[in-house]
């Protein structure tokens, strides 16, 4: 089943692949995957896996929050010749190494995403009323993450991380 038929079917009613609850989630290894390699997930496990994730990225992302009305949440690896991963420093919560560059989503909608991948997020989100960008590691990145989607009413086919030392953008959007 592809996305299209996950956006028409409306809430998944399958399984957690790992703990057997009730899977709200897709987790896959890189954007785009085959549907047949996308795990099923409960959002207790999708947490675990995305604070293993981005515990061991060495890279450097820029992340945008997650979203609502968009119904996947991906790394997307890409060169960025940005100022903004210039801008990664001291992780603000917890003064280690930050990997990241926390953006906060407000204005990202299913109509704004593309403008968000063509101009990217200095452009749209910090000029949109969104709060500065803050530097974060791995580890406060995945707890921001979490603490996100446990607050919302969120519902994402395909969740991936980044890995190794890629570079690139986390994103809400559709494809």
């Amino acid at each position: 089943m592809g996305l299209l038929d996950f956006l028409k079917r409306g809430p998944r009613k399958k399984q957690c692949a790992r703990c057997g609850g009730q899977a709200a989630h897709g987790y896959s290894q890189m954007a785009e995957s085959d549907p047949k390699q996308i795990t099923p997930l409960c959002l207790t496990c999708l947490i675990k896996q995305l604070r293993i994730d981005y515990a061991d990225f060495r890279g450097h992302a820029v992340v945008v929050a997650p979203a609502t009305g968009l119904p996947c949440y991906v790394f997307r690896e890409q060169r960025i010749s940005s100022p903004l991963l210039e801008q990664v420093g001291i992780c603000a919560d917890c003064n280690a190494q930050a990997r990241c560059l926390w953006v906060h989503s407000q204005g990202l909608t299913i109509d704004t995403f593309g403008d968000v991948l063509e101009k990217g997020p200095e452009r749209t989100l910090l000029i949109w009323g969104n709060p500065s960008a803050k530097s974060l590691c791995g580890t406060c990145t995945a707890t921001r993450i979490g603490s996100r989607l446990q607050a919302g009413d969120f519902e994402f086919f395909e969740i991936c991380s980044p890995h190794d030392a890629q570079e690139g953008l986390v994103l809400p959007m559709a494809y």
